[in-house]
């Protein structure tokens, strides 16, 4: 699916052997998990004063090992939502660099649907809901 989206290089983050051929290979790494996880492989994958951005959030608590941000200086951050302006300006960006994704677009109706759906882990990508349906 990585690349039928456009991904020019892909990396499956449920091996851990092969976060070797990207250790310190990026400087800014988006973090999209919402489920409990272990950052050291991502924070390993960053070059000195590489910073790791989550914006998924797990409903427990999260544990990170020191020495991987203490070694090359590594940064965790967190961000919330965007207000309009940098909505839009995400939104250009996507327009600009020709990137997609794939939703399954549901009328309010089926809200509770979706809900139950999530729970189960039974959607491959994300819901949107057709404003016009409210």
């Amino acid at each position: 699916d990585a690349r039928k989206l456009g991904a020019k290089h892909f990396v499956l983050s449920t091996r851990l052997e092969n976060f070797t051929a990207i250790e310190g290979k990026f400087d800014f790494i988006i973090d999209t998990v919402s489920a409990k996880h272990d950052f050291t492989p991502y924070l390993g994958s960053l070059r000195n004063d590489g910073t790791l951005v989550l914006v998924g959030a797990a409903p427990e608590p999260s544990e990170v090992a020191a020495f991987a941000l203490i070694f090359g200086r590594k940064k965790l951050t967190g961000s919330l939502i965007g207000g309009i302006r940098e909505t839009q300006e995400m939104l250009d960006y996507c327009q600009r660099k020709r990137i997609y994704s794939d939703i399954e677009l549901i009328p309010a109706s089926r809200i509770n649907e979706a809900y139950e759906r999530t729970v189960r882990g039974q959607v491959k990508y994300r819901f949107v809901i057709d404003a016009k349906t409210f």
